[in-house]
């Protein structure tokens, strides 16, 4: 019984500690957060779970400032190339 119990609570610590992978089945977090507050002796009222990954997903990480310059870059010189634009610096764009 106590092996149960320490998988339970071993599983539980897993989810409470990665919620980002279980955002798809919020129900997963929220059983494992009582479990937890359960094996303390403390109560526990879904209602009051207010996480902020459970409200809104998490943005992607932002792309590097290095591959953003140079794909701005690219762009902007490809546009001047097809407008046919005269830049007065070479390094303007």
């Amino acid at each position: 019984m106590q092996d149960q119990t320490n998988s339970v609570l071993r599983d539980a610590r897993q989810i409470a500690g990665s919620p980002e992978n279980y955002l798809d089945d919020t129900t997963l977090f929220t059983t494992a957060w009582a479990a937890m507050k359960a094996a303390r002796g403390q109560g526990f009222d879904p209602a009051r779970l207010r996480a902020a990954h459970l409200i809104d997903r998490p943005e992607p990480a932002p792309e590097p400032t290095d591959q953003t310059l140079a794909r701005v870059g690219a762009r902007v010189r490809s546009l001047i190339a097809e407008k046919n634009i005269t830049v007065p610096r070479r390094d303007a764009a």
